[in-house]
């Protein structure tokens, strides 16, 4: 059997195709040579340049001349295996080893051609250098090169430095710079042993435990110490799983995340659970924790993927945990619901409102207001005007003999009872139509916001991008809980180039569980010809064809394309007419504007039928000041 060089595109190019992956195993192999810090520099300007590297350096044991030959250049070397234990020691203390499969050095070429080495150990220095496009050339020349490629050597001697490592990446294949906050955070994320005795720094900032560790932060907690993932299992875990006060930010990965050795041996997950009916599901949008886990990588058991990012769930042990995380997932949604109406209730009755207006009610009054806050509190964050307001209506509401028969009837109605609940229900709609004026209000000023930025003439296209990604519902009125997802948009940016096209900031992928839309900004002057079209749907046709693979993970993918409008020729909008057919759509500034008072004026429509049905005062006042504020004129299209 002989191994081609040419392994080294999967081994590095396909294996690591993210940016802190990268970093990761280099970071991973600093902690193996008992280093206490590491410190990245990255690019830190608008653009990129050709002359821009990426370094990692640490303070580790560093290797002499015959360790890089026989040790480190060994692709494939199992370090555990060959020095016959999984740990390094040093003045009496041990750590064990992250690393295993002996491929992370080749890490760096998922983003660079060019990786030098410069490492010292005990006065001895060497600074080497291992160019892909070198080893893609002997790979085609002569059978030897098959097996072996020498490294050119920059400078070797000694010297009264200290120890450790340092690897620079160049030749870059980027189109934009890495942003140094996302690295840190994804860093912060993946290393569990961040801490006193091991530091990070990124671009002189320190990568602290609390960017990890978002235990501190959340609202519900479950803590697990040695807990058997089964009965009578030998195999225990230790760790967390919470919920967040407020959804998971764009900055954090949602799920639970598990660690094996101090390291990520899984990305966050959730496993698809649904539990706890629509409540209960939207505790997934709430939920992180970590897990330690670590018999995955044990010295007689490998339960992690190549790649290190994923675990093997359907290895037996490995489907133990994995059933064991579900269950525990399960129960938190289930709980979930009830949990949070009762803390956000506790800090209701904190507030001045609900002592104003609920405190000095009666104990039966004050029973049925709070039952009544309870919905409101279930359904999300409210503002203090909102919640004043509310105070103030149920406090005269629930003073009124109609409206506790009300509350009354609902606590004790019988379910079978349709057409009596519905009726009840239908009164009830008060809360429900408070909750729908504060998304029309809310979209109101989006929307203007929005339409501003179009009519400037000299619009800021990055503007736009950030607008459309944190409302997405201006495309789509249903997109409402999709999240820009940065690991796609790199994905394509690495498949592709788009040099003709540089000074634009380009497309956005918004995501969730089930679909991946992306979203191709244009400028508001923009007309789409043919060459766009096509362009955008190879975008489109490559994230279909790695369907299976991360970041898509089997979602479906569809494709939209922002701009003023397409060329009026026959071949366009044949194809146009086509794309939709193929989930890939047009939209022009103009569609969007209309789509969006459209779906302003729904909401509007809605608000006006529970006021009417309720006749409720308070949302009849509500109205007429929607009136003054030109909310209906602006959904007509007059304003």
């Amino acid at each position: 059997m002989r191994f081609d060089l040419n392994v080294l595109q999967h081994l590095g190019l396909r294996m690591y195709t993210s940016l802190p992956a990268v970093v990761s195993e280099y970071v991973a192999n600093a902690w193996d040579a008992w280093a206490t810090e590491v410190e990245i520099e990255m690019p830190q300007d608008e653009t990129m340049s050709p002359d821009y590297t990426i370094t990692i350096e640490d303070n580790g044991r560093g290797m002499t001349k015959g360790e890089v030959n026989n040790e480190f250049l060994v692709v494939g070397r199992n370090r555990r295996q060959d020095e016959d234990k999984d740990y390094v020691e040093k003045d009496g203390h041990r750590r064990k080893v992250m690393g295993r499969k002996g491929i992370g050095k080749l890490a760096g070429f998922g983003i660079a051609d060019n990786v030098r080495i410069w490492t010292c150990k005990d006065g001895e220095y060497v600074e080497f250098e291992l160019d892909y496009g070198e080893m893609r050339q002997e790979a085609k020349e002569g059978e030897d090169a098959t097996t072996t490629y020498r490294p050119k050597i920059i400078n070797e001697g000694k010297t009264n430095g200290k120890s450790g490592t340092r690897i620079v990446l160049s030749n870059l294949d980027r189109d934009q710079r890495p942003r140094a906050k996302y690295v840190r955070k994804r860093l912060a994320r993946r290393f569990s042993v961040i801490g006193d005795d091991f530091r990070m720094v990124v671009n002189g900032t320190e990568v602290t435990g609390d960017e990890r560790d978002l235990k501190e932060r959340c609202e519900f907690l479950r803590t697990y110490e040695d807990e058997p993932i089964s009965k009578g299992s030998e195999c225990t875990v230790r760790g967390w799983i919470g919920t967040l006060p407020k959804p998971t930010p764009d900055n954090v990965q949602g799920g639970v995340a598990v660690m094996a050795r101090g390291k990520t041996a899984q990305q966050p997950i959730t496993f698809g659970v649904a539990e706890g009916g629509t409540r209960g599901q939207m505790a997934l949008q709430y939920l992180v924790g970590e897990i330690h886990a670590d018999f995955l990588d044990g010295e007689d058991k490998d339960l992690i993927a190549t790649h290190r990012n994923e675990v093997l769930w359907d290895k037996p042990v490995a489907n133990e945990l994995q059933n064991f995380l579900i269950a525990e997932i399960k129960e938190i949604c289930s709980q979930w619901p009830e949990k949070r109406r009762e803390e956000q209730m506790e800090e209701i009755r904190g507030e001045e409102p609900y002592q104003r207006y609920i405190k000095p009610l009666d104990d039966r009054e004050q029973e049925l207001a709070d039952s009544f806050l309870g919905e409101l509190a279930e359904k999300g964050d409210y503002d203090d005007d909102t919640l004043g307001e509310m105070a103030s209506y149920v406090s005269s509401g629930v003073q009124q003999k109609s409206f506790q028969k009300l509350l009354t009837e609902i606590e004790n109605s019988n379910i079978s009872n349709t057409d009596r609940l519905v009726e009840l229900f239908d009164q009830y709609e008060v809360l429900d139509a408070m909750n729908s004026l504060r998304i029309v209000r809310g979209r109101f000023y989006a929307i203007q916001k929005f339409e501003e930025l179009i009519e400037e003439s000299e619009s800021n296209l990055e503007d736009l991008h950030g607008f459309i990604s944190d409302n997405p519902w201006l495309i789509d009125p249903r997109w409402d809980y999709l999240d820009e997802e940065l690991e796609i948009h790199e994905e394509i940016q690495k498949n592709f180039e788009n040099t003709d096209q540089s000074d634009r900031v380009g497309f956005i992928s918004l995501g969730d569980a089930d679909s991946i839309r992306l979203v191709d900004i244009r400028q508001t002057d923009s007309i789409i010809d043919k060459q766009d079209l096509d362009q955008f749907k190879e975008y489109v046709d490559f994230l279909r064809s790695i369907s299976n693979m991360s970041p898509v993970n089997g979602r479906d993918v569809e494709g939209y394309i922002v701009a003023s409008g397409s060329v009026d020729a026959r071949n366009v909008q044949n194809e146009i007419r086509r794309m939709k057919m193929d989930d890939m759509r047009i939209r022009s500034y103009d569609d969007i504007k209309d789509i969006a008072r459209r779906s302003h004026k729904a909401f509007l429509d809605v608000f006006e039928r529970k006021a009417d049905r309720t006749e409720s005062q308070m949302l009849q006042t509500y109205l007429r000041e929607s009136e003054q504020i030109g909310l209906d004129e602006f959904s007509s299209g007059t304003f």
